[in-house]
């Protein structure tokens, strides 16, 4: 079992591009973005410490009609306890999901404030 100590991410890059759009539709959208590292994982491990820190850059796009398209990058750092420069292939993959979804999740919070400062924007 991994035992992760701490988790940052930042937005890169966003580019979300809407007409309108509703909660629904983010949703819908989000549902069927896809997730991909396209550089590498790093990883070093602080023997000092017995943690390790691994980071990476991830790519989110999602593309529902013309007018709604989500493309974003955002950076992982994940701090784990122990070494995981050496870990076995199942490990690396589950830190690889880790990583993935953390920055699907990322992406659907920005959604979210977007489709909020819209929507009070619109009502003023």
């Amino acid at each position: 079992m991994l035992n992760e100590l701490k988790a940052e991410l930042s937005v890169v890059k966003m580019r979300f591009i809407q007409e309108t759009i509703s909660p629904d539709q983010a949703c819908v959208l989000l549902a069927f973005a896809t997730t991909k590292i396209p550089g590498e994982v790093r990883a070093k491990y602080f023997r000092h410490l017995g943690i390790s820190s691994v980071h990476a850059d991830v790519h989110v796009e999602a593309a529902g009609d013309s007018s709604l398209v989500l493309d974003a990058i955002v950076r992982v750092k994940l701090t784990y306890k122990g070494d995981m420069v050496r870990s076995s292939e199942l490990t690396r993959r589950e830190i690889n999901d880790r990583l993935q979804d953390l920055a699907q999740e990322r992406c659907a919070q920005q959604v979210h404030k977007e489709i909020t400062a819209a929507s009070k924007h619109q009502n003023i």
